[in-house]
């Protein structure tokens, strides 16, 4: 009789042992999924504006089947005075979310930044560069 009581708290033991060490590993993967996230949207930021015009407007996409991105682009108007409009540049908010998971566990990363695009292509920010 005590032989089976001994194996009884035994694998009670061992369940929670295992119960612990098993969401240490579950905690690790998702870890490792939102850093992969944090990277995407990083690199998203940085890509916006360079290979096409920066416009107000939501675009979406897919990479690798396993994260969903959206980027949110619209003008910055601060609190206050309205910007004066013979600035050589405009302000644009830029918003950048990276969403993975399933449907019953979803996960989403957010970035923002605030972007300055030249007003003529051809004149640089703040009057200098190429004339």
């Amino acid at each position: 009789m005590e032989v089976l009581v001994a194996f009884s708290i035994l694998a009670l033991c061992l369940g929670v042992l295992l119960r612990i060490f098993g969401g240490d590993g579950r905690l690790a993967g998702l870890a490792e999924e939102h850093s992969k996230a944090v990277v995407l949207a990083e690199s998203l930021l940085a890509n916006a504006g360079v290979e096409t015009p920066l416009q107000p407007g939501e675009f979406r996409g897919e990479i690798d089947d396993d994260y969903a991105w959206m980027m949110r682009v619209s003008p910055f108007v601060p609190a206050g005075e309205p910007l004066p409009d013979s600035l050589n540049f405009k302000p644009y908010w830029v918003d950048v979310t990276v969403a993975w998971g399933a449907d019953n566990d979803p996960h989403s990363f957010t970035l923002s930044t605030l972007r300055l695009v030249a007003n003529n292509r051809n004149q640089g920010f703040g009057g200098f560069g190429p004339r």
